[in-house]
């Protein structure tokens, strides 16, 4: 007797065929044991795990095109956004670190997959800042977007490794052309996409080591407005450069159900490139002028902690500190002078913050997690500094998420509710020392909502 197989590729019910040969009505055949499979059951299963195949690598290709997108709402100008799994609990994940976004939060987690996994994540932002000075105005409503994509999985017993793709740093606001703080800014953005491949190591059973390199290019943009006798021009200055650092991790459970973590990033400096470009009323003459400008940005360090002890519960704490003392200005330097100046110098003196992430996590069953988090999150803006190119203020995040997980495939969500403290801005903000026509004092309200959806499959 020839070999027999489901009709097709999967059960298609009623339906039974020799290799190569006529399809017969499926009966019970001499030899062949037990009752069949549920009608359908089989295509279905597989119609799903095709839908789920589907979905991953449009994620993928969504995450790649995010990346290469507009930059998300930030804290300082640090996108800590990079996973639904830890967005949906405070971003409280270094003593977690239990997919490939560890990558990000701390690499020497990897070393608990068991399988590669790719994995995609997109970051949706819808910011609003307002302005309640006279006359009041607010920024444009404008939805930003961020995305993220890792590959990682182990390559022996005690080795892995991984390759991310994501945004580190970012800032995008606009302006009215006309509102009372044009002098000082109307655009800011500024973009950043990281490559950070990674090695973690098992030292020993219950502790693991991780170090990886990170090549950052960045682009900043920022436009003011500049008054002249003619009515007002305006200067924008266009740019962008590459640096290099690096990021270290740590992972240790000293008894089961208990993790500590700590991860390192490194101070990544880049010296910009670009043009700083003059648009006047006519018949003034309006230069493009060739400058560079190095922004530092900042280190920081991550400790964390996870007790899963109470099953089916998971609670996580974290605390950042980022050293943002090292964006003390902003400098200009000019190949060819302006009004006599071969720089444009505005001071900035932020300081170092903090950041406090409480997190839980819970799972309903196999395959289906919830969870919840708050951060408490300290601006590094002092007073004198101030101003509406990033009108930062210590936030409050509220968050919330999901992770579902079929077969290979595991899908996330998490939703983070931003929440600015109120902030007066009174100061004098000047450019060389030359203070802007107006200046924009006066309170500023903001806040953010923030949706995270991710896909990854395991091989």
């Amino acid at each position: 007797m020839g070999s027999w197989q489901w009709g097709g590729d999967c059960c298609i019910s009623g339906l039974l065929r020799r290799k190569n040969q006529e399809i017969l009505p499926l009966r019970r055949w001499p030899g062949m044991l037990g009752p069949f499979p549920k009608r359908g059951a089989c295509c279905r299963d597989r119609k799903l795990e095709a839908w789920a195949k589907i979905l991953v690598w449009l994620s993928c290709w969504l995450g790649l095109l995010m990346v290469w997108g507009a930059p998300a709402w930030s804290a300082g100008f640090a996108l800590v956004q990079q996973g639904t799994a830890a967005m949906g609990q405070g971003n409280a994940f270094v003593a977690e670190a239990s997919d490939s976004s560890a990558i990000y939060y701390n690499p020497a987690g990897l070393n608990q997959l068991k399988r590669f996994e790719v994995y995609s994540g997109t970051i949706f932002n819808y910011p609003d800042r307002e302005y309640h000075g006279f006359p009041p105005s607010e920024t444009e409503s404008r939805l930003l977007y961020t995305g993220a994509v890792y590959v990682a999985g182990p390559v022996t017993n005690r080795v892995a490794l991984g390759l991310g793709l994501f945004s580190p740093f970012g800032l995008s606001s606009k302006w009215p052309d006309t509102w009372a703080g044009r002098y000082i800014s109307t655009f800011s953005r500024l973009r950043t996409y990281n490559v950070n491949p990674v090695v973690s190591v098992k030292v020993l059973d219950n502790l693991s080591l991780a170090a990886g390199v990170n090549m950052l290019w960045s682009a900043p943009e920022l436009k003011r407005n500049i008054p002249t006798p003619l009515g007002d021009g305006d200067v924008s200055l266009a740019a962008d450069g590459m640096g290099m650092g690096y990021n270290l991790g740590a992972l240790y459970e000293p008894v089961s159900g208990v993790k500590l973590g700590v991860h390192f990033r490194s101070q990544i400096s880049v010296v910009h490139r670009g043009d700083l470009t003059l648009r006047l009323p006519p018949p003034l003459l309006a230069p493009s002028i060739r400058g560079s400008a190095k922004i530092a940005f900042p280190p920081s360090v991550t400790f964390g902690a996870a007790y899963s002890r109470i099953k089916p519960f998971t609670f996580l704490f974290d605390v950042t500190w980022t050293g943002w003392s090292t964006f003390d200005q902003l400098k200009v330097d000019l190949e060819t002078p302006l009004a006599g100046a071969f720089s444009l110098v505005t001071p900035k003196d932020w300081r170092d913050a903090w950041a406090f992430r409480f997190g839980v996590n819970y799972e309903i069953k196999p395959g289906l997690k919830v969870r919840a988090g708050y951060i408490y999150d300290m601006t590094p803006v002092p007073n004198h500094t101030f101003d509406p190119q990033l009108a930062d203020a210590n936030r409050h995040v509220f968050t919330i998420g999901k992770e579902f997980t079929y077969k290979r495939f595991t899908f996330g969500a998490a939703y983070n509710y931003i929440l600015f403290e109120n902030r007066t801005k009174n100061n004098v903000i000047a450019v060389n020392g030359v203070p802007a026509p107006l200046q924009a004092n006066g309170p500023y309200a903001s806040d953010s909502h923030s949706l995270g959806v991710s896909a990854a499959v395991k091989f």
